[in-house]
C-alpha cells in the first residue's frame, strides 16, 4: 500500500512539474509574441520593434523618451512601406533589378566565406613572403599516348634520388625536355600565384633541399625540388622595345638587328624620349591607350628576361640592349612594387584577392562546396534509363529546330531531378549543353555523357543555391530585407513627397504665400567665393580682386574652368570658408584649402545687408522645396493613419522601459 501511494504522488508530482513547464513554455512564447502595435489589420511584436531599435539605439537621455520617440518613426515607417507594397513598388522593373543586382553581391561575399576566402588570403600573403629556386625531373605523358613507359621512368628517376643520387643528374638524364635537360632540371625563381595551385602547393610545402613525390598533370609526369629562398623581390611596372629576331632569321639579320638595337640605345643615352620610340618598337603599342607598360612578377616570363627587369634599382632607370627567344630587348624600369610584410596592407590584400579570384583557386574551393549544397538543396534524383537519355540528346543537339516531342518515353518536360521548389528538365539539360558550344556534328560517348551529367547536377545545384540564398543563410536573408525595405522606401517617398514638392511649382508658390514670413534675409552680403585648385593661382586672383574688386569678371575670365566663382547673397553662416568673415564692404578672407587639401577658397564681400528684409520666392525656394516636403510627409503620414489605423498595447510598452 505504501508503495503505491508513494508511485501515485510521483506521479502526481511529475505531472505538476509537466504542467508547470508547460504553462512556463507558453507565458514564455505569449511573451515572445506579445504585439506592440497593430496598423489596420498587420501586428507588429515587441520583439521585431526592439530589434530594430538595438540596432541603432540613442543612449542619450531618458530611455522612456528616446523609446516612444523611435516608436513614432518605427510606427511612421512602417505605413511607408505598407504603402509601397499596396502600391506594388515591389514589381517596379527597376528596383527588381536592383534588388537582384544586391543579391548577387551578398551571395558572392556569403559564398566567399564559406569557401574560406580569409584562410586562402592568409595562405597567400605568407607565400607572398618568399621567392623558391624551383627545380624539376620532367617526362612528358600527353593526352592519348602511353602513358605506361612515362610512368615508368618517372618511378626509376624517383627511385635513383631516394637512393641518394644526384638532383642535377637525375634531372638531365631522364627528363624529355630539352629545355629542362638542358638547364639541368632548374625551372628559375617562381613566388605565389606563378604556377597552378596544386602544383604551389606542392613546392611551398618543401623545404629548402627537399625534393617531391611524383606530380601527374595534364603534360606529364613530374618531381619538384625546392633549391633555395630568397625574400620576395615583389613585383616591377616596366616599358619595352622589342627588336624581334624570328627562328627564321639568318646570322646577318640577327646582327642587323642587334645593331638596330644599339642604335636606339644610343638615341636615349643622348636625351630621346623612351615614350617617343614605343610607337616604333613598343612590343604591344596602341595610340590610345597604355598597353606597353607590363607589370611583371617573379616567374612570369624567362629567367633572362626577368634578371635584367629586377636588375633595374631605380624608377626610370633603362636597360642596354638584351637579348632573349623573341629578340633584343630594351626595357624601362616604371614602378618598383615591394612586397608588403603587413598583412592588414589594404592595397596589398586587394591584389592578393583579386589573384585569388583570377587564378582558380576560389572557383575550386567553391566546387568543393557543392557535394554539401546537394543535401541542403534537398537534391533528389529521378528514375530515368540513361541510355535513351543519351539517344534523345543526340538527336536534340543535332536538331536546329524544336527537341524532339519523345523518344523512349524521354521528353522535353522529363525530370532528371529536383530540388525542394524546382524540377529540372531535360529540357534544362539541352540548353546546359548547348551553352558548353558543343559541335553538333560531335559523337559524344557513354562515359562523355555521364561526365557531362555530373558536372550539370552540380551547375543546376550551384545556381539553385545562389537563386534561393535566403533558404540557407538567415544573415542574407536580414540583409535583402533591409535592402529592399530601404529601396522601396526611397521608391515610395520620391512618388509622394521628394519628387512631387519639386514638381508642384503651383504647390511651392502657394506655400511659399502662406508661410512668407518665414523667409526673411538675416544679416547677409553679396560676396564672391572663389575657390582655385593650387595656392599660388588662389593668391594671384586674391591679390587682383582686392585691388579691383569690380573687375572680378575679367580677372577671373584669363583662368581656366578649374577656377570656381560663385556671386550672389549670402548670410553670414553661409559663408564656405572657416575663417571669420567680417560682414563689411570690401573684407576678404586668405585662400584656405579645403580638408583634401586640392582646392583653396577665399571669400570678398561686395554689399552688406544688415536690415531684414522678405526673400523672394526664388531666393528662398530651396528652403521652400524643404519644408514643403515635411507638410506634404505629414499630410501622408495623417491620411495613412486613417487608412491603417494604429493602435498601440500601452502595456507592452510600458514593459520596454
Amino acid at each position: 500500500m505504501k508503495n503505491f501511494i508513494s508511485k501515485q504522488k510521483e506521479q502526481l508530482h511529475m505531472k505538476t512539474k509537466l504542467f508547470l513547464f508547460f504553462a512556463l513554455l507558453a507565458t514564455l512564447n505569449s511573451v515572445k509574441a506579445q504585439t506592440l502595435f497593430t496598423y489596420g489589420t498587420h501586428p507588429v511584436s515587441k520583439d521585431e520593434f526592439l530589434q530594430a531599435y538595438y540596432k541603432n539605439p540613442d543612449t542619450t537621455g531618458n530611455k522612456q523618451e528616446k523609446l516612444n520617440e523611435y516608436l513614432d518613426l518605427y510606427v511612421n515607417f512602417r505605413l511607408k512601406l505598407q504603402a509601397a507594397y499596396d502600391e506594388k513598388a515591389n514589381t517596379n522593373a527597376d528596383l527588381k533589378a536592383e534588388a537582384d543586382n544586391f543579391k548577387t553581391q551578398i551571395t558572392d561575399n556569403f559564398i566567399n566565406q564559406q569557401a574560406n576566402i580569409g584562410q586562402l588570403m592568409h595562405e597567400a600573403f605568407v607565400r607572398s613572403q618568399k621567392d623558391i629556386l624551383l627545380q624539376q625531373v620532367f617526362i612528358s605523358s600527353v593526352k592519348g599516348s602511353d602513358t605506361t613507359a612515362a610512368h615508368a621512368q618517372i618511378v626509376k628517376a624517383y627511385n635513383e634520388l631516394k637512393a641518394g643520387r644526384n638532383f642535377d643528374e637525375v634531372a638531365t638524364q631522364y627528363s624529355t625536355d630539352s629545355t629542362t635537360k638542358t638547364n639541368k632540371g632548374t625551372v628559375g625563381y617562381i613566388t605565389v600565384f606563378t604556377l597552378p595551385y596544386s602544383i604551389e602547393n606542392i613546392v611551398y610545402g618543401l623545404k629548402p633541399g627537399e625534393y617531391s613525390t611524383v606530380y601527374k598533370s595534364s603534360l606529364g609526369y613530374h618531381i619538384f625540388r625546392n633549391v633555395s629562398e630568397r625574400p620576395a623581390l615583389g613585383r616591377r611596372k616596366i616599358e619595352q622595345l622589342l627588336f624581334p629576331t624570328p627562328p627564321f632569321y639568318s646570322t646577318e639579320q640577327i646582327s642587323a638587328t642587334a645593331h638596330v638595337a644599339d642604335s636606339v640605345y644610343n638615341l636615349l643615352q643622348t636625351g630621346t624620349y623612351f615614350s617617343s620610340l614605343l610607337p616604333l618598337y613598343g612590343h604591344n603599342y596602341y595610340d590610345y591607350q597604355d598597353a606597353n607598360v607590363l607589370e611583371v612578377k617573379v616567374g612570369d616570363y624567362s629567367s633572362d628576361f626577368e634578371n635584367e627587369v629586377f636588375s633595374l634599382k631605380n624608377k626610370g632607370d633603362i636597360s642596354r640592349p638584351f637579348k632573349t627567344q623573341y629578340g633584343y630587348n630594351i626595357i624601362k624600369l616604371n614602378e618598383i612594387i615591394p612586397v608588403s610584410s603587413d598583412e592588414n596592407d589594404v592595397t596589398f590584400a586587394a591584389w592578393i584577392q583579386t589573384q585569388i579570384q583570377n587564378d582558380g583557386r576560389l572557383e575550386m574551393a567553391k566546387s568543393n562546396l557543392v557535394e554539401n549544397w546537394l543535401a541542403q538543396t534537398g537534391f533528389k534524383p529521378s528514375a530515368y534509363n540513361h541510355s535513351d537519355l543519351w539517344l534523345y540528346t543526340d538527336s536534340a543537339l543535332k536538331s536546329s529546330n524544336s527537341l524532339p516531342a519523345l523518344y523512349r518515353g524521354i521528353k522535353p518536360e522529363t525530370v532528371l531531378f529536383q530540388f525542394t521548389k524546382k524540377k529540372v528538365t531535360v529540357k534544362d539539360w539541352i540548353n546546359y549543353l548547348h551553352y558548353l558550344e558543343i559541335p553538333a556534328n560531335t559523337t559524344i560517348g557513354t562515359d562523355e555523357y555521364e561526365k557531362h551529367m555530373h558536372d550539370f547536377t552540380r551547375f543546376a545545384c550551384s545556381n539553385y543555391y545562389k537563386e534561393h540564398i535566403e533558404d540557407f543563410d538567415t544573415v542574407a536573408t536580414g540583409q535583402l530585407k533591409e535592402f529592399n525595405d530601404a529601396n522601396m522606401l526611397f521608391y515610395v517617398m520620391d512618388k509622394h513627397v521628394w519628387s512631387k514638392a519639386s514638381e508642384d511649382t503651383v504647390g511651392l508658390r502657394k506655400y511659399y504665400d502662406a508661410h512668407k514670413s518665414d523667409y526673411q534675409w538675416k544679416e547677409s552680403a553679396a560676396a564672391l567665393v572663389i575657390a582655385a585648385p593650387q595656392k599660388v593661382t588662389a593668391d594671384s586672383i586674391a591679390e587682383k580682386i582686392k585691388n579691383n574688386p569690380l573687375a572680378w569678371r575679367d580677372i577671373l575670365a584669363k583662368y581656366d574652368n578649374s577656377v570656381y566663382a560663385d556671386s550672389n547673397r549670402f548670410e553670414a553662416d553661409q559663408l564656405p570658408v572657416k575663417q571669420k568673415v567680417v560682414m563689411q564692404k570690401d573684407f576678404q578672407t586668405v585662400p584656405e584649402p579645403n580638408d583634401a587639401g586640392d582646392s583653396y577658397t577665399f571669400v570678398h564681400i561686395l554689399t552688406v545687408y544688415q536690415q531684414p528684409q522678405q526673400k523672394t520666392f526664388e531666393q528662398a525656394r530651396g528652403l521652400v522645396i524643404n519644408d514643403y516636403q515635411q507638410q506634404l510627409e505629414k499630410d501622408w503620414i495623417t491620411n495613412l493613419k486613417k487608412t491603417y489605423p494604429v493602435k498601440v498595447n500601452d502595456t507592452v510598452l510600458n514593459s520596454l522601459h
